[in-house]
């Protein structure tokens, strides 16, 4: 057959890109924070306005939802705490009951002997049964604290809103540049390219490609 060209490889290694320094990431750190700011003012007030019509649209039958699936689990403590609720608010504004004062006036006489009927006695039974009604007062007082403090009380809270802030910080700029040099830096691997032999002034590179000489 006639003479052709035979093959050649041709190894090309291009430049790679130069790996970011601390400088440049603070840099671009910096250059997006005003961007970051603006976005977070203009979509945080949005957010808390959409927390508070949804808490306003659904916050009442959320609650309700709740309190009928506690219910329905547990039967008897619910029960339990409405009654002792209820004890708890009747006691608070009640009266020492009579059995009580009376258990106390005995009880004191018992103490003071001749002493119950004179001005010292009186007074000192007046001061003790005032205090056996705070007493009695405080100790319901206590209950009902207790009791609520199970309670999903409502009380003021700042709506939870998208900090974009505090998710761009140099160190997540730098994490990210360096993270992505890898991918760039492969750009700087070598390149082989064959080139397949002509035959007749026919160049057979892209046939050789095809049959498996082709970029590695």
């Amino acid at each position: 057959m006639g003479g052709g060209t035979p093959s050649s490889t041709n190894v090309y290694t291009p430049t790679p890109p130069a790996q970011p320094t601390s400088a440049e990431a603070t840099q671009a750190w910096a250059d997006t924070m005003p961007q970051v700011y603006e976005t977070q003012m203009k979509y945080a007030p949005l957010e808390a306005e959409q927390q508070l019509g949804l808490l306003q649209k659904y916050g009442v039958q959320y609650g309700q939802a709740s309190k009928d699936v506690n219910d329905a689990l547990y039967p008897e403590t619910a029960a339990l705490q409405e009654q002792l609720a209820g004890q708890a608010s009747e006691g608070m504004n009640a009266e020492v009951p009579g059995w009580m004062k009376d258990q106390y006036k005995s009880d004191l006489s018992a103490n003071l002997g001749t002493n119950a009927g004179s001005p010292i006695g009186a007074d000192y039974a007046s001061r003790g049964m005032l205090q056996q009604q705070q007493d009695y007062q405080k100790y319901y007082q206590n209950m009902g604290l207790s009791l609520a403090g199970r309670q999903p009380l409502a009380q003021g809270a700042t709506p939870q809103t998208s900090n974009y802030l505090a998710g761009n910080t140099p160190g997540q700029t730098q994490g990210y540049m360096a993270n992505t040099y890898g991918t760039y830096a492969a750009a700087g691997r070598p390149v082989t390219t064959s080139t397949g032999a002509s035959q007749g002034g026919t160049s057979l590179g892209i046939l050789g490609r095809w049959g498996g000489g082709g970029y590695t």
